[in-house]
Order: C-alpha cells, then structure tokens, then sequence
C-alpha cells in the first residue's frame, strides 16, 4: 500500500490553457435608416498537458526499502483549436406615420480548425528532468518499448443565410418573421442543408383605447405567442457518416521478428443519411403588471416536437457480427410550461422588499422510434422519456419461515429467475401477473412479466423562490431552490454497498443498517433493517419500489445579511459606499434522498458520486471609491 511519500513523489501532472479571443465589428450607415454591418470573431485556445509517472519505495518494519511502484514514463500532449465567425448582414428600417419597419438580410459562416498530437516514452532517466527526451524508452525491467504516439487534425464548418423582418404598430402590434438557410460540412452533399424558420406576433392590450379604465390596476398586459424551428449539427463523432479504419501502433497481438506490428482493422458500419436534427417549438405567453409595476408575472406554455433526433441504435439481429450504427431515427415531443411572478414595494416607513418566485415543468414524450419488439432497455414509443420499470417489493423476510412461505406461494419457479439460495434478510417480490413465479417475461411492453412501471426519473416543477428586503442600510436576501418531484434509483455500490464484487463494494456509515437476525452479532441484531443482507450477488439489488428514492429537495442556496454604512460618514474618509456582509452557500436541505446523495449533483460523475457540495459562510466587505 503505497504511503504517503510515494503519493508524493510518484508523480506531476499539469494542465497549462492559454486562449486569445479578438472580435472585430464595423457598421457603415450610407443613407439614413440603411445600415450595413460586419463582424469577425477569431479565438485560439492552446492546451498543453503534461504528466510523468516516476519509481517510488516504502520500506519495511526493519527500514529497508521496497519498491511501491515501478512506473516510470513521461507523457505529453498539446491541442490547438481555431475557431472564426465572420457575419456580414445589412439592415433596413423605415416608419410611416405609425407604422415601423425593419427587414435585416445577411449570412454567417464558422470555421473550426483543430490541430492534436501526443507522445509517451517510458523510462525517466533522471528524475528531475521529466522530458520526453531524457527517458530510455525500456520498461522496468530493462525491455524495449515503443514509444506512444498519437495525432490528428480536424475541422468543421458551417455556413448561413438568414433574414429577418419586423413590424409594429404605435407598440401595439407586433409581429416578427424569421428564414433561415444552413449548411454544414458535417453532413453528405445531399443531406447537408436545411431551413429554418420563425414567426411571432404581440398585442399589447394596455395600449388600447379600450383598456384605459383597467390602467389603474392593470398596467400593462400582453399576449404573445410564436413558433420557432431551431436545427443541430453536433454529433460527438464530427463526420460520422464517413467509415474511419481503425489502426494501431506496435499493438498487434502476436509477433513479427521479435516485435509487436502495427495493425489495422476493419471499420464498423455507418448511417451515410445522417443529418440535422430539427426542434419545432409553439409558445403562446402572457404578460402584465399589476399595481403601478408592483406585482410582475409572466406565464408561457410551450410544445416542442424534436424530428430526426439521433437516438440509440435500433436492435439488429445478433448475427450481423458489428455494432449497429445510430441513425435520425427519433422523434420526440416535449410539453411544459414556465410561470414567473415578482412583487416589490417600499413602505412609509422605508422599508423595502421583494419576492419572486418562478416554477417551470416538462415532460417528453417518445413519438417515433423503431423497436418492433417493444423492448425495456430502450425508447419506445408512445412512453415518456425517463421512464423506470422495475419490481414491486413485499419486502425483506425477517425469518427463513417467511421467505419458506412466501416461495411456496409461487409454485412455478418462484424467484429463482433472480437468484437462488434465498433466505432471511433476502428481499420477497410481488408476483404482478399472478403467474406463480417472479420474472421479467421477455422485457417486452407485450411481455415485462412482473415488471411494472414504477417511476420516472425526469426532473419536474423546478421551483426559486427569491426573498430580499432593505432598511435604513441593512439589507437581506435569501434564495431558495429545488425539485419538487423527482424519481431516481441509483444501482450503484455507493447506494448498495456490498455488490456483485468485493472489488465492487463500499463500506460508508449508512451502510450498516444491514439486517442481521443473530442476536449475538457484534453490531446487535438489527430485524428491521434498511438494506438486505449483504451478498456478493445482484438478486437483492433489482430495480424495485423499496429502494426507488424520491429525489425532490428544497434548498436554501445562498442566505446574506449585509449593512451599507451612511454616505454621510463615508463620503469623509474619501469613500462612496462601503458594505459589509455575512454570507452561506449551500445553508439548508429538506430531501429525502439516501444521505450519501446530494439531490443536485445526482446527475454528476459516475452514477451520482461527486465531490459533495459543501456550506460555506463567509465574511467580506465591498468598498466602492
């Protein structure tokens, strides 16, 4: 086990980023009202990135010393990415009487240049220079080994042609039209453009006639509503319709003279019709204000239609020998709205305060995706996006006579599809179907056998709530956020602890509300326990009810109380404003998530592990000369 000094001296790593970003923009207006107008945008960013591995001792009971770690190498590696953004756009606006014009043309184009190399040699010669040059190129125990090396250069670009037009009446009605055309060198020739468009239009009420004996009450309110289309070219792999042969460098599997060759292999299967995927979005909203500008709100409802998403890839006989290439062969729809509402007000007495709260909601729906066999493991449609399928739990047997009972009421099979050898402290699943036996049928939606619908991990009705207020200089805010309904279920050994493997297995404190029925046992007997005995097996570890964690939460996000000192004091020591004040991050939780969890950060790292937000209350000052 390696001690402390080998942890420090086995190693460096460094991450060195440098960017430079220069923007350009011209606007030349030949005749009043016509205006024309370029602009560039031009940025590098360099990333060099270096680490070395070096030989490191501990030393036994009688101080003599052992290696801890023979890995000795120098790796580097450096990236240079180029990116430039030129528009050029002319625009037109014209008033006649009440009525205002404005029409806007113009292109765009991207340009993306990317430029990779690394090498690796093993075999640091002098410790303290830990450069490529000064390694031997042999493995600890003396052998030959080729260096690695890797590089490549890529590039993408995009090219546009838009326009725009917009009219108003005295701000009453307003209405705006949008066209656009794109191309993208990510796509094959006849697959590569595509349209977009745009439309929305106004009224606002309040500035009717009409309106004028609701001024009062009703200051001004609006409705509006638009449909947009907004196209994306990203793909993680940047031509991903082009097959690629993967090849290797003094990393076959046999040898030649002594030596390991190159290799090449065969490229896997591509989808050459990839394109853009398209999102239609229809909105309507309301605005207004209440109360001489007091009290704000503002409401949308929304329906977004995504076509020719790149999904997962569609199951394929097993025979076809290759992994099955994604394809545009997904489409979804996604309904939600978002409310916002904001009062503020200032007293006789001088106290000021305010309040907003704004709640969002959405959930999408799969409408298009080719699974013939309906299966579980992947979208289907029809269903919501998110959805967990799992068993319905009775619960944990307390003795070997209630799991002996519960087996024998399933005659044909009981939970042997699950596991075997089951006992007290196992966990006793509901026979849904009433097939006398527990399993998952063929993971079909014709076929799930005793799996049910059990939740859906998609966040819903994200909620803020903003509180401040200020007196004579003292001033308060406090920030609230959360989820206030969410299904997750997390099957990893950090929920779990005991798993599959002992390699695979955490011991945290939570962990320790095991069930145990022997009265002698160290820990005591614990019959009413949270988790199940621990086993190196999953059969207790299936997605069920009783473990599904309901991941809503309410947080106080930031909490600050600060004091401005009067003008009248600072403004003699040469000082406008000066403010002092206490601030917490992160002050306080409501949720019921397992305690290993964070409810924010659930969707971070690997399975939810990451490094754990923390509360921190501060002290500081502002001064303002």
């Amino acid at each position: 086990m390696p001690g402390p000094r080998s942890q420090r001296d086995g190693g460096r790593g460094n991450r060195q980023t440098d960017g430079i970003s220069q923007q350009l923009k011209l606007t030349v207006e030949p005749v009043k009202g016509w205006k024309l107008m370029g602009d560039v945008n031009y940025s590098i960013t360099d990333i060099f990135y270096h680490w070395d591995l070096q030989r490191t001792y501990n030393h036994d009971v009688n101080g003599n010393p052992y290696p801890a770690s023979t890995a000795s190498e120098v790796h580097e590696e450096g990236s240079r990415d180029n990116y430039l953004n030129a528009n050029l756009y002319t625009e037109y606006a014209r008033s006649l009487r009440n009525h205002n014009f404005k029409v806007l043309l113009g292109m765009q184009s991207e340009l993306m240049k990317t430029h990779y190399m690394m090498a690796e040699r093993q075999g640091v010669i002098v410790p303290s220079l830990t450069v490529i040059d000064v390694t031997s190129g042999n493995d600890p125990n003396g052998k030959a080994v080729p260096p690695s090396v890797a590089g490549s250069n890529q590039h993408w670009s995009t090219a546009g042609y838009f326009g725009r037009i917009n009219y108003n009446y005295k701000e009453r009605y307003l209405v705006e039209g949008n066209l656009r055309y794109d191309g993208s060198s990510r796509f094959r020739r006849e697959k590569r453009w595509i349209y977009s468009s745009s439309a929305s239009a106004g009224w606002n009420i309040d500035k009717e006639s009409f309106w004028e004996p609701l001024q009062k009450y009703v200051n001004t309110f609006k409705i509006r509503g638009s449909y947009g289309e907004l196209s994306n070219q990203n793909t993680n792999n940047w031509y991903p319709t082009y097959s690629t042969m993967p090849t290797g460098t003094a990393n076959g599997s046999w040898l030649v003279n002594g030596a390991k060759p190159n290799t090449a292999s065969a490229p896997g299967l591509v989808t050459s019709d990839l394109s853009w995927e398209q999102a239609r979005t229809w909105n309507i909203g309301v605005d207004a204000s209440f109360l001489r500008g007091r009290l704000i709100a503002t409401f949308e409802r929304f329906t977004r239609y995504t076509d020719n998403m790149t999904g997962p890839a569609p199951e394929l006989p097993i025979i076809l020998g290759t992994p099955v290439p994604k394809a545009n062969n997904t489409s979804l729809k996604t309904s939600g709205f978002e409310l916002d509402v904001a009062w503020q007000d200032r007293l006789h007495n001088g106290l000021g305060y305010n309040v907003r709260f704004l709640l969002s909601d959405s959930k999408t729906e799969i409408t298009k995706y080719p699974n013939p066999t309906g299966s579980l493991s992947t979208y289907l449609a029809g269903h919501m996006m998110n959805e967990i399928w799992g068993y319905q739990t009775i619960g944990i047997a307390k003795t070997q006579a209630e799991m002996d009972a519960h087996l024998a009421s399933l005659p044909n099979g009981g939970q042997n599809a699950l596991g075997s050898n089951w006992k007290a402290g196992d966990l006793m699943y509901v026979d849904v179907n009433g097939d006398g036996k527990i399993n998952a049928g063929a993971n079909t939606i014709t076929d799930h056998g005793d799996l049910v619908l059990i939740g859906n991990s998609t966040p819903r009705y994200l909620a803020s709530l903003d509180l401040g207020a200020n007196y004579k200089g003292f001033d308060f805010r406090a920030f609230f956020q959360g989820v206030l309904k969410r299904d997750y279920f997390n099957n990893s050994f950090y929920f779990w602890g005991a798993s599959t493997t002992i390699y695979s297995s955490a011991g945290l404190k939570e962990h320790a509300d095991y069930f145990r029925d022997d009265p002698n046992h160290p820990l005591g007997q614990n019959l009413d326990a949270y988790y199940p005995r621990p086993l190196l097996s999953a059969k207790n570890q299936l997605v069920q009810t009783k473990y599904l964690q309901d991941a809503s939460y309410i947080r106080l996000k930031n909490l600050q109380v600060g004091y401005t000192i009067p003008q009248s004091i600072t403004k003699k020591l040469g000082v406008n404003k000066f403010r002092a004040y206490v601030s917490g991050e992160n002050v306080w939780t409501i949720s019921n998530i397992a305690t290993m969890f964070d409810p924010e950060t659930i969707d971070g790292g690997w399975n939810g592990s990451v490094y754990p937000l923390s509360k921190v209350y501060s002290f500081g000052v502002s001064i303002t000369l």
